[in-house]
């Protein structure tokens, strides 16, 4: 059986096609639009040029699921979950191309991350933190199973957003995310004192920070200390770090040290040092837990 599934998020608009063979998923196409829906978000609602934004990213991957001979299943996260006009938007977009939008909760969005990427980490017990633009999903597991999730509100968009006011942040403004993910997990009394060694990753924003790794730091596997290191050297020479960054990863060049604060501040909240990187999420995850 063949799936197509597209990840509207609050930057990218992602597809994936994939076989089921025997429940173990072979990826055949993945391609991404960048929507950028979140900029479209004005007073906590998606604008109609928004919608037009997500209408044509939407076509475009069901012509490329066309190719493939599968429809294209759509859902989407924080960007439209946490819009005023949600129901709205889901209407005008059945309307113009036929695709039912999936909505996904906090909760979803953390599970399905987890159950695509959980295979490709190299150990048993670990966080998880799927970091987007618009949120960032975390899970504690024990035994390759998940015992607590939480969906926090800071993705790297969304923080670049309300606290980086140039290209690249400052020490304080690196500070004000990791705070802003400090004061979620506290808010919630269940990851007090929680402790877990190994970081599990997924997301693009993470395979551009182990890129830049290697650059900055000659080191080809990302650790905690790593991240930290890297957000120092951002703070105290930003041009040369901004130069970098935009021959490395343009695409991410607004949201990768962001992405890389929430990566410390996760670290930090449950004292983990090594990160393990996973290519797979939560398309995987959706198909295996949602159309499977």
């Amino acid at each position: 059986m063949r799936y197509a599934v597209a990840d509207t998020g609050s930057n990218t608009i992602r597809l994936g096609v994939y076989d089921d063979e025997n429940g173990q998923l072979k990826q055949l196409c993945n391609t991404a639009v960048f929507a950028n829906l979140a900029g479209f978000i004005h007073d906590g609602v998606l604008t109609p040029d928004g919608i037009c934004a997500a209408e044509a990213a939407i076509k475009k991957h069901q012509e490329t699921a066309a190719e493939f001979g599968c429809q294209l299943n759509v859902f989407a996260t924080a960007a439209i979950r946490n819009a005023k006009n949600t129901e709205e938007i889901c209407k005008e977009i059945k309307m113009r191309t036929g695709a039912a939008v999936d909505v996904l909760t906090g909760e979803e969005e953390a599970l399905f991350s987890f159950a695509g990427a959980a295979e490709d980490f190299p150990c048993a017990d670990g966080v998880m933190a799927d970091v987007g633009g618009g949120s960032s999903e975390v899970i504690v597991f024990s035994n390759k199973q998940p015992i607590s999730t939480l969906s926090v509100p800071w993705g790297s968009l969304k923080a670049y957003k309300a606290f980086v006011s140039g290209s690249l942040p400052t020490e304080d403004e690196i500070c004000a995310i990791q705070e802003a993910i400090a004061k979620a997990f506290a808010a919630q009394p269940r990851f007090c004192g929680v402790v877990r060694q190994n970081l599990c990753i997924v997301g693009g924003g993470v395979r551009a920070s182990t890129k830049l790794a290697k650059i900055f730091l000659n080191e080809t596997a990302l650790t905690v200390k790593a991240v930290n290191k890297m957000l120092k050297m951002i703070t105290e020479n930003p041009e040369h770090s901004k130069n970098v960054i935009d021959q490395t990863t343009p695409k991410r060049a607004l949201t990768i040290a962001p992405a890389m604060a929430i990566y410390s501040a996760v670290g930090a909240q449950f004292a983990s040092e090594q990160i393990f990187v996973s290519d797979k999420g939560i398309k995987e995850g959706y198909i295996l837990k949602k159309l499977l």
